[in-house]
């Protein structure tokens, strides 16, 4: 449970610094990575919970229109929980590609949201650029999560379990 708290501060200067020093970098969705850690790792009504917060979050400080960014981090979640069953996202190659599918998917989503409601964006090198390097985060950001999941949360024997 303590893990799940450190999401929304992580996310927050995230998006902090891409909207303010890094405007012009294609920096990796570092919440899209969040929402697919715990697609895998904490699939459960918390998760989705936290993945409609995160992408409010996102929608609030980035000026996005409310919602979309939350509907396709829930979507988001709830297809890697589906899959998860099947897949083990154990490996990095599993991860960045799976990462950088998740990032399009959520660029996709985001711009049939738009398109329905008449807003007409251009797919753009920038994107291109971001959905790349957030497959090639992925490894070491998945990495990094499970590592604070083990700060925050470790296990403990209890009784000769």
């Amino acid at each position: 449970m303590k893990e799940i708290l450190i999401f929304p501060p992580i996310v927050i200067l995230y998006l902090t610094l891409k909207t303010t020093l890094f405007i012009s970098v294609p920096l990796p969705d570092v919440t899209l990575l969040i929402v697919f850690y715990m697609g895998f790792r904490r699939p459960s009504a918390e998760g989705a919970v936290m993945s409609f917060a995160l992408g409010f979050l996102e929608d609030a400080l980035t000026g996005g229109i409310f919602g979309i960014t939350s509907f396709s981090l829930v979507s988001i979640f709830l297809m890697v929980h589906i899959v998860s069953g099947k897949v083990e996202f154990s490996t990095p190659l599993p991860r960045a590609g799976s990462a950088a599918v998740l990032s399009l998917v959520k660029w996709l989503l985001g711009y049939a949201a738009l398109r329905l409601s008449g807003v007409s964006i251009p797919f753009t090198g920038k994107a291109a650029l971001q959905i790349i390097a957030t497959g090639a985060l992925a490894p070491v950001a998945i990495t990094l999560l499970l590592r604070l999941s083990a700060y925050l949360s470790p296990r403990t024997f209890e009784r000769g379990e």
